[in-house]
């Protein structure tokens, strides 16, 4: 278990350096940013539309076959066989590298099959493409606090709070984490 938490704190420290450095890199599109830009300031009511445009976004790869490959992915991850899910996206990663979603998928399909090291990897994979991926660092929350690392996993929280102050999973994960954390200091 402390192996398990060593390799944690390491995958955390190096998703942190990777979001703190290449925030200049975030790269789809000016929309998108235009979009990242609004997340902050729109009201909450109005969060969600704006986070389906930036999903729709991240869900572009200018390829009907990568396409096909990301809405196979999902299909399966729907229905829970994580199995076909991981073939899709494991051939969509290899076939298009860049694509983020591919990679953000693959780790939600990797930690529901309980694989957590191989989820760690997809969601650095994601980061490094795309520092500001809430549902990746919602992820690595989920993991960190799974591994008890909680106040690991409230700097994630913080880290997205500061993208996406809307993010409807914030508050349940930030009130079960403070209850894990009550009387201790943060």
């Amino acid at each position: 278990m402390n192996n398990i938490c060593c390799k944690i704190k390491s995958a955390l420290a190096a998703i942190v350096i990777i979001f703190f450095s290449q925030t200049c890199l975030y790269a789809q599109s000016q929309d998108l940013d235009a979009l990242f830009k609004r997340l902050l300031i729109v009201e909450p009511a109005d969060a969600p539309k704006l986070e389906t445009k930036i999903l729709l976004e991240w869900s572009k790869s200018g390829s009907p076959a990568m396409e096909i490959l990301l809405n196979r992915g999902r299909i399966a991850l729907l229905n829970e066989d994580y199995d076909t899910a991981l073939k899709h996206l494991n051939a969509l990663t290899d076939h298009a590298p860049n694509f983020v979603e591919g990679w953000s998928l693959s780790a939600v399909a990797l930690q529901k099959m309980g694989k957590t090291g191989p989820a760690l990897d997809g969601i650095k994979r994601t980061l490094a493409i795309e520092p500001r991926h809430f549902h990746a660092l919602s992820g690595l929350a989920v993991i960190l606090e799974d591994a008890g690392l909680f106040f690991e996993a409230y700097k994630v929280i913080n880290i997205i709070e500061t993208i996406h102050p809307h993010f409807e999973k914030l508050d349940t994960i930030r009130k079960r984490l403070a209850v894990k954390t009550q009387g201790q200091a943060l």
